[in-house]
């Protein structure tokens, strides 16, 4: 029975989301992985049309330290939305 629970756990969220994340003026856009954990496995590539830039003020940094696996965290612009991104 542990065995099934693990199974479970491991496919309940493994693959990443292709997404397009910019820098901070909403230029120099990359179609890149967007991941939840660095185990996640890469998403299927199909390119969507490049988002309007935001036009929300980029927020400050955060303090915290960047989840096991990435080393440094930033906020960029994911398909037009701030999202904080570990790589």
């Amino acid at each position: 029975m542990t065995a099934a629970v693990l199974l479970v756990l491991i496919d309940a969220h493994t693959e990443c989301m292709k997404s397009w994340v910019c820098d901070d003026n909403g230029q120099n856009c990359v179609w890149e992985d967007v991941c939840d954990d660095a185990l996640d496995l890469p998403a299927i590539n199909i390119q969507e049309p490049k988002p309007l830039p935001s036009i929300e003020l980029k927020p400050l940094p955060t303090l915290n330290l960047p989840p096991l696996g990435t080393k440094k965290c930033e906020w960029k612009q994911v398909n037009g939305v701030w999202m904080e991104v570990c790589e």
